[in-house]
């Protein structure tokens, strides 16, 4: 099997879900949950405008021409719209890894959407970008993002001490989680 070339974007569904391209038609549904400051807590800042929304848009097609990552919206197929996004990125293909990102829009948390988009993910992954190992980082204080990852058979690396200074204006550990092939494909 050939390797996913980049030359369109790739869809997912799932049970419950669509993952699909971000379009700026999405800006606003984007700008709900990547502006929401506990959403964003343990990732990145806030974004506080619609431009702003826009503008990360921009930056993840510019980011896909690139071949440099994947992001998808994850979209509740009951709802229809943009409620959080997953991506792979940093994939390294002389070694055979890659590493994914996720986000959620709050009012969401708790129904296990991130864990089904996640889980996509990780298959299309494995199946497209024909990677041995799928590494995920998670400041080790998140414990919701601990729980989902260790649930879908990720194995804890080990801690990046005091690695990022968070809004409490401590320094957080991060953690480094992977999951190999062998652990997740029959």
């Amino acid at each position: 099997m050939n390797r996913f070339d980049f030359s369109a974007f790739p869809t997912i569904s799932t049970e419950r879900l669509l993952l699909r391209e971000i379009v700026a038609a999405d800006a606003s549904d984007v700008l709900a949950f990547r502006g929401d400051a506990e959403v964003q807590r343990y990732n990145s800042e806030p974004l506080t405008q619609l431009h702003e929304a826009l503008d990360f848009i921009n930056t993840m097609h510019d980011g896909f021409a690139a071949k440099q990552w994947i992001l998808w919206g994850i979209v509740l197929v009951s709802e229809n719209k943009v409620v959080g996004s997953c991506s792979v990125n940093d994939w390294n293909q002389s070694h055979n890894r890659a590493e994914i990102g996720y986000d959620l829009a709050r009012a969401y948390w708790g129904r296990g959407i991130a864990a089904e988009a996640v889980r996509a993910i990780i298959d299309w992954t494995f199946v497209n970008l024909q990677v041995n190992r799928i590494e995920a980082q998670t400041i080790t204080d998140n414990a919701r993002s601990v729980r989902m990852l260790e649930r879908l058979g990720f194995y804890r690396d080990g801690i990046r001490r005091e690695y990022s200074l968070e809004d409490d204006d401590l320094y957080h550990g991060s953690s480094i989680y992977s999951l190999l092939r062998r652990e997740f494909l029959p």
